[in-house]
This record gives structure tokens, sequence and C-alpha cells, in this order.
């Protein structure tokens, strides 16, 4: 998004109204912000299925959508620990493969555990 300047209103503020007594370069800003939120906005709100955008607010502004997806699906990294461990606990040589495979696929476990 930053190569086209799209990524604009994720990181500025949003500027102040236009009013008739803002100068040119103002109301160029102005219109390259809008242009960018609005691209934002469907570049994210395409990106995610339609029955999750149900529980989003409805919002024109780009940042405030990008921190509401954020505060609404938070990863736990607990739930994600917890995940591993019983995989790794309940992982078990079934015979048909190599044990190399098995000892190396236990290590991956084990190093993402660790991370």
């Amino acid at each position: 998004m930053g190569i086209a300047d799209i990524d604009l209103a994720m990181i500025s503020d949003r500027p102040a109204n236009i009013t008739d007594t803002n100068s040119i370069a103002e109301r160029e800003h102005y219109a390259k912000w809008e242009r960018s939120n609005r691209l934002c906005l469907m570049a994210m709100k395409r990106s995610i299925s339609e029955h999750l955008l149900g529980g989003l607010p409805e919002t024109n502004d780009a940042r405030e959508f990008f921190a509401a997806v954020g505060e609404r699906y938070q990863v736990s990294s607990n739930a994600e620990a917890g995940s591993l461990m019983s995989e790794l606990t309940g992982l078990r040589y079934d015979g048909l493969g190599g044990v190399r495979e098995h000892i190396l696929r236990m290590v991956h476990l084990q190093s993402k555990l660790r991370a």
C-alpha cells in the first residue's frame, strides 16, 4: 500500500474538513487522504469474510476499522501453547513412517512451544 501512497490514511491523522479558506495544497492533501482511506477500507473489508464483517462496527475511518479488527480478533498465546502441548503429548509413533520423521516432528513442535 505504501508504493502508491495508499497508506496515507493509516499513517496520518484525518485532516481538518475543507472550507473555502483552505489553500490548494490543503485541499489536495485532503483529497489524497480521502482516496487513501476509501481504498484501505475497501482492501480490508474485501479480505475479511462476510460473516465476520457483521460483528464489526460500521466506520468510515480505516484506522478505526483496523483497531476494531485488532481488538475483536486477538489470538491468545496460551490457547496456542495448550494446543501445541496437547498435540505433543498425544503424538505417538504409528510404525508406518520413519522414526526420523517422527522425531523431527516432535522437535518441530517443541521448538514452536519455546518460541
